[in-house]
């Protein structure tokens, strides 16, 4: 249960990152939602629109790029647990996408 809560404050940390300390749009704000099994899914929200800027895995804390609006894309693009793996985030999701620059797999391995 403790690493679960761990993640749990890690996904606070992240989400307060791209709420306080990233640059967006106004009018702009992230959440995300506990309902998934295996996910969190963060919520990116604009003016009455929502859509899904990452999936959070549970039990790991990895991130993943979304691949529609219920699912995850493979392969993991950074970690809640390393601030570091998301610190370079923008704020449409762009860095989750491997060829503009994400280097996370070159960070753990």
């Amino acid at each position: 249960m403790g690493k679960v809560m761990n993640i749990r404050e890690k996904l606070d940390d992240f989400v307060g990152h791209l709420n306080n300390d990233m640059e967006h749009p106004d009018r702009y704000s992230y959440d995300y939602t506990t309902r998934g099994s295996k996910f969190y899914k963060v919520i990116m929200n604009s003016e009455g629109h929502r859509s899904v800027y990452c999936f959070v895995d549970k039990r790991s804390g990895d991130i993943f790029k979304p691949a529609g609006w219920r699912a995850p894309a493979k392969g993991t693009r950074g970690s809640v647990l390393i601030v570091d793996s998301y610190k370079h985030s923008d704020w449409s999701g762009g860095w989750l996408y491997i060829p503009f620059g994400n280097s996370y797999g070159r960070m753990i391995g």
